[in-house]
């Protein structure tokens, strides 16, 4: 008995390839990047500048260099902390000094001994979002924070024999709010640059920094930078019966050595 034979043009049923549903694709989980943390400590080789009165007397524009700043430094800390995970960034910056210095002045041919301490901290806290600009080398964060600013001058003036001594101060503390932007560029697994800005204030205050470094990774977790850094926190007049400062500006050289971990 034959069966009987298809043509070559026909088909059935199950010949017909059947139409499988496709798997609904699974959603990826969204993994953070690890939090980096970056411990700063550097030396701000800074001149200063701003304004200085007495009294009621005009105010007096003032500079010193770093070397004469030098001269009469009795104590300083500087550093900051980073953590960022590729998206966030949060920072901590801090710079305390203390300067020193006595001299002699004569009025109407009196000796007058006159000692003068001077203190200042800037503390400024941010944080930012990254912008999602450029190559994979390179990360940009828009950022807002806040910096405190610290001022205190104490002047001692004594007469001749010890007699006559006068001891006067002024300290004054304000918070600005900011905002800025802070980048880094790698142009390898050596070589990087830094670059941030900020700038604030209230209707009374003003405040801003630049800073521009070129840093170089000796290992995985070790680097070092050289830069330029400039800042100028401005107040309105601050006025005491003796002494009173309305600005002051600095500027100079940055360098620092960096310690890096993951979390």
């Amino acid at each position: 008995m034959q069966l009987p034979r298809r043509s070559a043009g026909t088909a059935t049923a199950a010949d017909l390839p059947t139409k499988k549903e496709q798997p609904t694709p699974a959603i990826p989980l969204l993994q953070p990047s690890p939090w980096r943390f970056e411990l700063t400590g550097y030396g701000w080789g800074t001149s200063i500048a701003g304004n200085v009165g007495f009294g009621t007397l005009p105010t007096l524009q003032y500079y010193a260099p770093f070397s004469e700043v030098l001269q009469h430094l009795e104590a300083a800390f500087m550093g900051s902390v980073v953590a960022r995970n590729g998206t966030y960034i949060l920072g901590l910056d801090t710079i305390w000094s203390r300067i020193g210095g006595s001299g002699t002045v004569r009025v109407k041919d009196a000796p007058l001994e006159t000692d003068l301490t001077v203190k200042e901290g800037i503390i400024t806290a941010f944080g930012g979002l990254r912008i999602p600009i450029g190559p994979p080398n390179f990360e940009l964060y828009g950022t807002v924070g806040a910096r405190y600013m610290y001022t205190s001058t104490k002047l001692t003036v004594t007469g001749p024999l010890g007699f006559l001594g006068v001891n006067e101060s002024v300290t004054k503390d304000w918070v600005d709010p900011v905002a800025g932007f802070a980048a880094q560029y790698r142009f390898n697994d050596r070589w990087f640059m830094n670059v941030l800005g900020d700038v604030g204030g209230w209707s009374d205050s003003a405040t801003g920094q630049a800073l521009a470094s070129v840093g170089y990774n000796w290992t995985q977790n070790w680097s070092t930078t050289l830069g330029y850094r400039c800042s100028t926190p401005t107040r309105s007049r601050i006025r005491a019966s003796i002494i009173f400062c309305s600005s002051r500006g600095a500027s100079a050289t940055s360098s620092g050595c960096t310690v890096r971990s993951s979390a």
